[in-house]
């Protein structure tokens, strides 16, 4: 017996659907799509859509410190309904990102949008 035949492992892979619906298409960009985002990118560059390090750095530190805010949270309410040390331990949160700044294009003034996922691990 020989080893799998990589070709058909990649068709499979392919033809592979996820979602209810089949894709609108599963080519790749074209060139004139790559050319179009370049230029969608020097727009948002030129026109100060993206943040700077300083401020991407900022707003990474207010995340961090909300991440532990939050975090702190949880076990307090753990140990206020009365769940043992170990739950109160293992309570955690983790925080999720969406909109602008997931996306990377950002400024000073745009609200972040969250989502909050707690569990006991």
């Amino acid at each position: 017996m020989g080893s799998p035949d990589v070709g058909s492992a990649a068709a499979h892979a392919l033809k592979q659907q996820f979602g209810v619906t089949k894709p609108i298409s599963t080519a790749g960009p074209t060139e004139a799509d790559l050319l179009r985002t370049t230029e969608l990118e020097k727009f948002l560059v030129e026109a100060g859509l993206y943040e700077s390090n300083d401020e991407a750095a900022r707003r990474e530190e207010v995340l961090g410190q909300l991440n532990l805010i939050v975090k702190s949270w949880v076990r307090q309410l753990t140990s206020q309904r009365g769940y043992t040390d170990q739950m109160i331990e293992e309570a955690n949160a983790v925080i999720f990102t969406f909109g602008s700044y997931r996306l990377g294009v950002m400024k000073y003034y745009n609200m972040i949008l969250l989502g909050l996922y707690c569990f006991n691990s």
